[in-house]
């Protein structure tokens, strides 16, 4: 019997017996590769080769699989490419006179599918995701763990980011002739209206603007293609029509409240065939109509509902984690990181403005906040809707960094809200570690450091900056966050540091506060402030909740009292957009009727109580205030320093600060 070393090998005689023809005495083992290959063996010397490990195979094995994945990725890519181009040369727009439009390429006609036809899937909705605790989960289809790394370490990053920017690039010159040709589905809208609305939409949203993957929804559009939905169309109509001045658009042509209501009735019709499928229109068409549900029309139990709905099909459909098998082109998995982060800071910001708990976690997705289409950074700000005019200068609109910067306060965001606001019952117990609260604020200091010289010119103020509506918003959204991570401190009681601290927070709320009608004045400078985002009506909100219990102390002649009535000017300019913005005047004038004061629609101001300012020379009466002067382009800014600081009485803070035990809506004024 052969010992197990021996096993796989022949016994053979040396090489000169063989030659000879002799019985060899020296029989000696001959490897199983000399064997196979009827050669001599050759072992313990220099030219004896070794036989590979099995990890060593193992290992080869590997790396010739990811290379025929990505040998069979580039040959999609390439029979993609060629077949779209010759597409396009066979069925592309011809050189033709305006006016000339050629027959629609496909019918649509499968928007809306009959109860009893089957359910088609494409690649929208490729597969439904399932943990590995559930009995659906397929062990069996799990890969190894070298097989599992990510995807974005084994394609060539920087050949990706030039692939898409080409493919945009050329997208974007495809949309007229597409528009010309007749090849746009409108869903019976006048193409030359829905034209305007999709201009608007794409100038104007930043998170929600940028769910929507435009050159694959544009290009899906033109041909029926997964990406492109009646739904999501008329969910993009109805999220801008508040914006567009067109009196067809509303149903009441003397209301603007009305705007687009015929728009969200097809959305509501046409729902009712989508919403128990995963689709990826689907979810972006439920998130879009979310955030305008809220801050538009005030419907906070609708919007968090089909905010919910969006963020179960983002996990049914496995968007939270990168796939692990086969390949993914690089559109697609563009189109996956921009859905599901535009959909965490989506979750975030409308947390933050109902005070709700976020339902997306950071730790329950491993996709990576890195965006690779670059188009959007440098293309040329379009001031639609923001300006009175349509001249607007030659400036980069920095859409991809703003988004990226957005995501990135998000996850700041989950933290003020689970480790800080978690809820009742709960924030007396977190509110005691005061290391939270330092560490929250510095990672906001470092994103802050962190953003463009050119796009903070507030810290940075410099020639070449590029002053954008959105990352004015990005700032009051910073100085938001600093006055809501800062406040529970300056009610907190634990004895002697309690007073360095309130008045370290006390500063810090009252900078943010100030900081942000700065950010105001700006924007009136530049921009028209009736038609601004919703997020900076929410800072104009919270700045005014921190001015008001200046004003109590202070009295009509403090800067904070300036700040206040131009907050509360604002605030009566959204709620001619936003419902929301009603809602929250509202509760500030019932916090200053709370503090002793009250503000009328005219500027008339009447004291009441027993306030510290009545000290000073301010009894009980009314007095006619004028809005500062800065809300004239013309006139010198507004001296915003902490100047009201100086001599107030930190106890009498501490006091107004804890007005928000009893009026806790006053930080979340919209909470259901």
């Amino acid at each position: 019997m052969p010992n197990r070393r021996s096993r796989g090998r022949a016994a053979v005689a040396c090489l000169s017996c063989r030659q000879k023809k002799l019985k060899c005495d020296s029989i000696k083992p001959k490897c199983g590769n000399c064997f196979a290959k009827g050669v001599e063996c050759q072992q313990g010397t220099v030219l004896h080769k070794p036989r590979p490990t099995n990890s060593r195979i193992a290992q080869l094995e590997l790396e010739n699989k990811a290379l025929r994945q990505r040998y069979t990725q580039l040959l999609d890519e390439v029979s993609v490419k060629g077949r779209e181009e010759s597409e396009s040369l066979r069925e592309g727009p011809s050189f033709q006179t305006p006016g000339t439009v050629n027959t629609p390429r496909h019918q649509y006609t499968n928007d809306i599918p009959h109860p009893e036809a089957p359910i088609e899937r494409n690649r929208s909705s490729v597969s439904l995701y399932h943990g590995a605790t559930s009995t659906a989960y397929d062990e069996t289809a799990k890969s190894s763990p070298q097989d599992t790394e990510n995807i974005e370490s084994i394609a060539d990053l920087d050949r990706s980011r030039h692939l898409l920017f080409t493919q945009t690039a050329k997208q974007r010159q495809l949309e007229p002739f597409d528009l010309a040709a007749g090849r746009l589905d409108f869903d019976d809208v006048d193409p030359e209206i829905g034209k305007e609305l999709l201009l608007m939409y794409w100038s104007r949203q930043l998170y929600t603007a940028q769910i929507i993957y435009r050159p694959a929804f544009m290009r899906d559009m033109a041909c029926g293609g997964p990406y492109f939905s009646k739904l999501l169309l008329n969910a993009i109509f109805f999220v801008v029509s508040k914006h567009n001045p067109r009196p067809e658009l509303r149903s009441d042509p003397e209301d603007i409240t009305t705007a687009g209501w015929k728009f969200r009735q097809r959305f509501t019709e046409l729902l009712r065939y989508s919403f128990d499928r995963s689709e990826i229109t689907t979810l972006q068409a439920l998130l879009i109509v979310s955030n305008a549900l809220f801050s538009r029309c005030d419907e906070r139990s609708t919007s968090w509902l089909y905010a919910g709905n969006a963020f179960n099909m983002i996990i049914d459909l496995g968007l939270h984690v990168l796939p692990s098998m086969n390949s993914i082109s690089a559109e697609e998995l563009e189109i996956r990181k921009r859905i599901l982060w535009g959909a965490y800071s989506i979750d975030k910001v409308q947390c933050l403005y109902q005070g709700r708990p976020p339902i997306l976690r950071r730790v329950n997705f491993n996709v990576p906040l890195r965006f690779l289409d670059e188009y959007d950074e440098l293309e040329q700000f379009q001031g639609l809707t923001y300006t009175a005019t349509t001249e607007t200068p030659a400036v980069p609109s920095m859409n991809v960094t703003l988004l990226t910067k957005l995501c990135e306060v998000s996850i700041i965001i989950e933290r003020i809200l689970s480790e800080i606001y978690p809820g009742p019952g709960l924030e007396a117990k977190q509110i005691q570690n005061v290391n939270i609260f330092a560490d929250i604020k510095s990672n906001l200091k470092k994103w802050r450091a962190s953003l463009p010289p050119e796009m903070d010119y507030l810290l940075h103020p410099r020639s070449d900056s590029v002053i954008l509506p959105q990352s004015l918003c990005l700032l009051a959204l910073y100085n938001v966050l600093i006055i809501l991570s800062q406040r529970p401190l300056i009610t907190e009681n634990n004895g002697r540091q309690r007073s360095l601290t309130a008045h370290e927070s006390v500063n810090s709320c009252t900078t943010a506060a100030n900081q942000i009608v700065q950010i105001l004045q700006d924007y009136c400078e530049r921009f028209s402030i009736d038609s601004a985002p919703y997020m900076l009506s929410y800072a104009t909100y919270i700045s005014a909740t921190v001015h008001a219990r200046i004003v109590a102390l202070k009295g009509k002649t403090s800067n904070a009292f300036q700040s206040l009535l131009v907050c509360r000017t604002i605030l009566q300019g959204h709620k001619r957009l936003y419902k929301a913005a009603e809602v929250a005047m509202d509760n500030l004038d019932k916090f200053m009727s709370h503090l002793g004061f009250n503000i009328t629609d005219d500027n008339s101001v009447t004291w009441s109580g027993d306030l510290s300012h009545q000290a000073a020379g301010y009894g009980p009466g009314e007095d006619v205030i004028a809005l500062p002067e800065w809300l004239d382009p013309v006139n010198p800014p507004l001296d915003l320093m902490n100047s009201d600081l100086l001599d107030l009485d930190l106890e009498a803070v501490t006091q107004g600060f804890s007005v928000d035990g009893e009026f806790n809506f006053l930080m979340h004024p919209f909470r259901a």
